[in-house]
């Protein structure tokens, strides 16, 4: 691990969080993996280790905001610095009618993928921008952010804000050495576009092997520019 940079991917088990992990751990990165299945964590660190990458395992509960607070803690405590942050991990909610909508669960969309964003930006910005960190973090977003659907309710309207979000912590980080983008991947072949849009063929899509190689050929681009959202064709 000495000498390799630092790469946190929320939502690392599955979809294109799982290929962002595994293929940056063949870039000279250490992956913090987090996610709250043990399981699937475990099964992604072998298959790391088997490729000779390296990662660490963080038992994480989005919905567990005191717990990402602690997350940061440890993270400073053991790196003191975080090279790479990918704020990937989401849910879809159901979909259909606002006022149809369960009240509760209308709330754990937005508390998973806004306000847990927040908590992190909150605990990893300082590490972020650390003196000899790289300093780049990547926002997961969806088309439905900026062309709201009808039906698609928690879920666009989650993403949207952590789209304003993203730009306002890229606004006042215009003068540090951390490059804060969004992301938008577009339709890709994973089982939240399943469930999200069931009928369609899953074939039409990309894999999220071949949108994770996109996503990490913008990281790796030394033009890398800042507070943009960046389309995935």
């Amino acid at each position: 691990m000495k000498n390799k940079k630092i790469a946190l991917v929320t939502g690392s088990t599955s979809g294109i969080g799982r290929e962002i992990a595994l293929q940056l751990s063949q870039k000279n990165f250490h992956i913090l993996l987090t996610g709250k299945d043990k399981n699937k964590l475990e099964k992604i660190h072998d298959e790391i280790a088997q490729h000779k990458g390296s990662s660490s395992i963080y038992m994480l509960d989005l919905k567990d905001h005191d717990a990402i607070d602690r997350l940061g803690f440890e993270i400073f405590k053991r790196f003191k610095v975080l090279d790479i942050l990918i704020l990937n991990a989401g849910v879809l909610g159901t979909l259909g009618p606002l006022h149809h909508q369960n009240a509760d669960e209308f709330q754990e969309v937005i508390n998973i993928n806004l306000i847990a964003n927040f908590r992190l930006i909150r605990s990893l910005d300082s590490m972020l921008k650390a003196k000899n960190s790289k300093g780049i973090a990547v926002i997961i977003s969806s088309g439905v952010a900026n062309n709201p659907r009808a039906y698609w309710g928690a879920y666009a309207i989650s993403k949207s804000a952590l789209e304003n979000m993203a730009k306002i912590w890229a606004a006042e980080n215009i003068k540090t050495n951390l490059k804060i983008n969004i992301i938008n991947p577009g339709a890709t072949r994973t089982k939240m576009r399943a469930s999200a849009v069931p009928g369609e063929d899953p074939n039409s899509n990309p894999s999220a092997r071949e949108v994770a190689s996109k996503i990490i050929l913008c990281i790796d681009d030394k033009n890398l520019k800042h507070g943009e959202l960046i389309e995935i064709k």
